[in-house]
């Protein structure tokens, strides 16, 4: 690693626990909560954002979720974990959506599902989109390509809440991240 690479990530971290997002309690306020604490093995949680947090535009990191179906006024919390040794892997996120009532939730699971990055397949022969069972609920599950390997997302509504959990390289490890949510 370079030293140049590693004073970069100094300053961001230094901003970010500047920024008071680091947390051992539940974020977001009374609705979207993201997991901080009983986290599978090999996952660290980094930070917390949510709209309070200084320094970050949160509609700029749940841009996603607009489309051309409306999803309203929403409440976002995001969950930065990290997986990997620093400056190998790439981080992985929980973002919990309270919206204002479960057809603006399917709203934004569909305008997140229909991004033009997954009309195609991450790889030849390997296809997009699947399910998955998390907490004994049926999701999306979307694969996508990271160089050369691929990364799992999931994503779901529970009623007026949208999970989005994306995860790493490995699907036994980005399901355990997906278990984590209450949802």
């Amino acid at each position: 690693m370079s030293l140049k690479y590693a004073v970069c990530m100094l300053i961001i971290a230094s901003t970010v626990l500047t920024a008071g997002c680091i947390s051992s309690d539940g974020a977001g306020g009374e609705g979207a909560k993201v997991p901080t604490e009983n986290l599978p093995e090999g996952f660290t949680l980094i930070a917390v954002i949510d709209e309070d947090t200084l320094g970050i535009n949160i509609e700029d990191e749940i841009a996603h979720f607009r489309g051309d179906e409306d999803i309203g006024t929403v409440r976002a919390t995001i969950g930065i974990y990290h997986w990997a040794e620093m400056g190998i892997g790439y981080d992985s996120k929980i973002t919990v959506m309270d919206c204002e009532d479960e057809a603006k939730a399917e709203a934004a699971v569909s305008n997140y599902v229909g991004q033009r990055k997954f009309e195609n397949p991450p790889f030849v022969g390997v296809d997009r989109f699947s399910t998955a069972v998390v907490n004994g609920r049926e999701v999306t599950e979307i694969r996508s390509s990271v160089g050369q390997g691929l990364k799992y997302i999931y994503i779901w509504n529970d009623g007026k809440q949208v999970v989005l959990v994306e995860g790493n390289g490995d699907r036994a490890e980005s399901l355990e991240l997906a278990s984590a949510t209450a949802s």
